[in-house]
């Protein structure tokens, strides 16, 4: 497949770009964790070598020479400047997530194509790719494509079949960054227990909770497995709120919508909803079920749909309406938390022949939201990502094991409860 010789931004790709500064980045984080012998950055690149013609925009880098930035293939492309071996390791689980904190807060370098790669021996075996690219040429879904086009042993697309694809994900993925641009960026000037200047810090942290086992939770009381994604980060929320000593009050939390175009070809429209967090509740059958009540509600009502149609309505009839309820949107008081959930391969995947027990997933935090938590999925785990700015949101483990704790109890009382004893007793 032939590279075109330059590809313009798009409003969305550019403003996305323009809002990095010395306090955000642009850019998302995929974590492979591989189980087996250690990998080195030399077999990445020689992996990734082989895949590239299948990947086209994983040479794309910008040039701003004439004003007016544009996507240009760089014939220069250098992968032992974007694949390396991390320095120091092998790294225990607090070592590894000090090393993705410190990778996460440094900006990308624009003189090359948007993308890096780290390669992390683990303490006890295995090997962590870590794997960023800047949110302007790809979000969660199109790392999930890229991930399977040049790093999991699968037969990648053929190159000329391929490029379809990439060009429906493109208009997908410029859909998704107008939504990203509202809700996360935009300066509130309301108060939240995150609400703050952010710095250039970050903290992260991770948990691997049962996938299979937070499905049946949820089907036994009639909710999805989202509705309980929902509810353990609620319970999470509350723990890390009662260690702070603060008041625990229901906190409203953004939750993303892809919504489908009448063209099935140029991909989904990206809207959302605000729920409040029933995290007063401390029983997490009881707080399932409420969570389930409120996104059926939601979703019954159409609210992600209508809320899109008034807005790109808005958009047509009075610009600087939309702009106003855009900023109104993304104030601390109009939501608290942004969530968002990245679905990974249903069926186990290898990189050159060691198996991916789970993919760690990061996102930014945006102004005056200080914590963002993102989950992905791999076959049967549910892992979550969590980032905060430690500076406002101290003890982020405390929010990490609190979600491990609140996933076990949700599974355990659903295990436990009359209904699942009575289905299982037929």
């Amino acid at each position: 497949m032939s590279i075109p010789l330059s590809i313009p931004l798009g409003t969305e790709d550019r403003a996305i770009l323009d809002l990095e500064c010395t306090t955000v980045v642009g850019h998302v984080l995929h974590a492979a964790m591989l189980v087996g012998p250690p990998v080195t950055a030399a077999g990445m690149r020689a992996r990734i070598a082989e895949r590239l013609p299948a990947a086209p925009e994983l040479r794309y880098r910008l040039d701003e020479s004439d004003g007016e930035p544009v996507w240009v293939p760089d014939a220069q492309l250098d992968l032992a400047e974007h694949v390396v071996d991390a320095p120091g390791g092998p790294y225990d689980h607090a070592g590894l997530c000090a090393l993705v904190a410190e990778r996460f807060a440094e900006h990308l370098d624009r003189s090359r194509p948007l993308w890096s790669m780290d390669v992390a021996p683990l303490a006890g075996g295995g090997t962590a790719l870590l794997w960023r690219v800047h949110h302007a040429l790809a979000d969660g879904a199109t790392m999930t494509r890229l991930s399977h086009t040049v790093l999991y042993d699968e037969e990648p697309p053929a190159a000329a079949g391929h490029a379809a694809t990439i060009r429906a994900d493109h208009e997908r993925r410029r859909a998704h960054l107008a939504g990203v641009i509202a809700r996360e960026f935009t300066v509130g000037r309301a108060h939240s227990p995150f609400d703050g200047e952010i710095s250039t810090r970050r903290g992260v942290a991770f948990v691997d909770t049962d996938l299979a086992a937070l499905h049946a939770a949820a089907r036994s009381v009639g909710a999805t497995v989202n509705d309980a994604f929902l509810a353990v980060l609620a319970g999470g929320l509350r723990r890390w709120i009662d260690h702070h000593a603060g008041t625990v009050t229901d906190l409203r939390v953004r939750v993303p919508v892809s919504l489908p175009r009448e063209d099935p070809s140029a991909g989904n429209r990206d809207s959302a909803f605000d729920l409040p967090l029933p995290v007063h509740v401390t029983d997490p059958l009881e707080r399932l079920r409420a969570v389930h009540e409120l996104t059926t509600a939601r979703k019954d009502a159409r609210d992600a749909a209508l809320l899109d149609d008034l807005l790109h309505h808005l958009a047509d009839v009075s610009p600087p309406l939309r702009r106003v309820c855009d900023r109104l949107r993304a104030t601390a008081r109009a939501f608290t938390v942004s969530v968002s959930d990245v679905p990974g391969p249903r069926e186990p995947v290898a990189v050159l022949g060691r198996r991916v027990r789970a993919t760690w997933p990061l996102a930014e935090i945006g102004f005056h939201h200080a914590l963002r938590v993102t989950a992905a999925s791999m076959v049967d785990v549910l892992s979550f990502g969590v980032t905060v700015d430690p500076g406002l949101v101290p003890d982020v483990d405390v929010l990490a094991d609190g979600l491990g704790a609140e996933a076990d109890l949700l599974v355990s009382a659903a295990q436990t409860s009359p209904a699942s004893r009575s289905a299982t007793s037929r």
